[in-house]
């Protein structure tokens, strides 16, 4: 039964995620592919030192991050430099002009 609920518990929070937009895109070859963040409801025990291999890749990505949120809400090289298309930028649900 517990089983049960936990699925419906995280059946709900895919829903909430979906509705909510929380979707990451990959940029690759050309071609533009948007896709749900994934959520599983049974968490997962990652040993001390698979964690640290895991924190230098996750701190690497949020740092990419802040840069390129820097740089559209600010010099904006990444479209002029072509690197990103604009439309995908301006025409995004979370970009605020």
């Amino acid at each position: 039964m517990e089983e049960m609920n936990l699925c419906r518990q995280a059946d709900t929070v895919n829903e909430l995620l979906a509705r909510y937009g929380v979707k990451f895109g990959i940029y690759k070859n050309g071609t533009f592919r948007e896709q749900l963040f994934p959520f599983d409801a049974i968490p997962r025990v990652i040993e001390a030192e698979e964690f640290e291999s895991l924190e230098c890749g996750l701190k690497q990505r949020v740092m990419a991050l802040n840069c390129f949120i820097r740089d559209i809400y600010g010099e904006k090289k990444i479209v002029r430099d072509k690197v990103v298309p604009e439309e995908f930028v301006y025409a995004s649900s979370g970009y605020l002009a």
